[in-house]
């Protein structure tokens, strides 16, 4: 089962200059990506149950908690929509097949008590069950 761990993991090799996080961050730092889950009712069980199933869903949010400059904030949660959007990565191995976001680019939270910018970008990863090693 993909965890937000996983897709962490596989995002900090890609975004090198942020603290990473997974659940809950600390608001008063700059150049926190932080992963959460997002829930739903996505993955539908197939006829015969879990083991006629080759696919799970699982549902990120992800926080881009970054700087005081607004623009460079907005780039950054760019860049990272762009890591998922229309892309079949293998995470932690294993094998997207579809990444559904759920807007068509990062959604501005505003800026918090400290002066930081915030963006959300929320989506669901479709991939194999079966994990490549």
């Amino acid at each position: 089962m993909m965890t937000l761990r996983d897709v962490s993991e596989w995002m900090e090799d890609k975004i090198t200059n942020a603290t990473w996080r997974i659940n809950s961050y600390d608001r008063s730092l700059e150049k926190v990506i932080c992963t959460r889950n997002l829930a739903s009712a996505r993955d539908k069980m197939t006829i015969g149950g879990l083991a006629n199933k080759s696919t799970a869903v699982k549902g990120i949010s992800i926080i881009v908690h970054w700087s005081k400059n607004p623009d460079e904030t907005e780039k950054i949660a760019q860049s990272v929509y762009e890591l998922f959007n229309g892309q079949k990565p293998l995470i932690s191995g294993y094998q997207v097949v579809l990444c559904k976001m759920r807007n068509d680019e990062p959604i501005s939270l505003g800026i918090d008590d400290s002066g930081i910018f915030d963006y959300v970008i929320e989506l669901w990863i479709t991939y194999q069950r079966d994990r490549k090693e």
